[in-house]
């Protein structure tokens, strides 16, 4: 699946980071969905539910934007 910006608007709408750290979203799903075997679908679903998960991968957005 490819991540368009139609398939993470409605986990970014619920996301509250910078605007220009949405760059690393795409990548940041595809690693968590990787390292916790699952398909991107099923991640992008877990990630509109589960509150803690989606902050932390905010956090890492950010920090990832903030570093580059």
């Amino acid at each position: 699946m490819a991540l368009t910006p139609e398939a993470l608007a409605p986990i970014a709408a619920q996301m509250r980071m910078p605007p220009e750290a949405l760059i690393a979203l795409p990548t940041a799903v595809e690693v968590f969905a990787k390292k916790a075997d699952m398909p991107i679908t099923e991640m992008l679903a877990e990630l509109t539910v589960n509150t803690p998960l989606r902050d932390y991968l905010a956090e890492i957005c950010i920090q990832t934007h903030t570093a580059a």
